[in-house]
């Protein structure tokens, strides 16, 4: 009997430490990519329609240039603040500079 209430305890603390990891912060290259959407459709917002998004650049950490044809913008990602006790990807919002275009 005792054997058995062993075994159901590390199962149960198994699948918690499975269920756990689910909630973890995204690999690298995942939260590079949910960056990139984010910035890709607040300057999609702000950009000429007449002028597409060509080319994103990283430039440094949470920071990107996006560049439509002659004009371009920096994008800055900024953290939000997480509630107490919550586990998961980064939260974040992204912050447009001015948008500059070539004559």
């Amino acid at each position: 009997m005792r054997m058995i209430f062993t075994k159901l305890i590390l199962t149960a603390l198994m699948l918690a430490s499975f269920s756990s990891i689910s909630l973890a912060a995204l690999a690298p290259q995942y939260q590079r990519a949910n960056e990139m959407n984010a910035v890709i459709t607040a300057a999609t917002e702000i950009l000429s329609p007449y002028q597409p998004i060509t080319k994103i650049v990283y430039q440094s950490e949470d920071q990107y240039l996006v560049v439509a044809g002659t004009c371009s913008l920096k994008a800055s990602i900024i953290s939000l603040p997480s509630k107490p006790g919550m586990v998961g990807a980064r939260q974040f919002k992204v912050q447009l500079g001015k948008q500059r275009c070539k004559k």
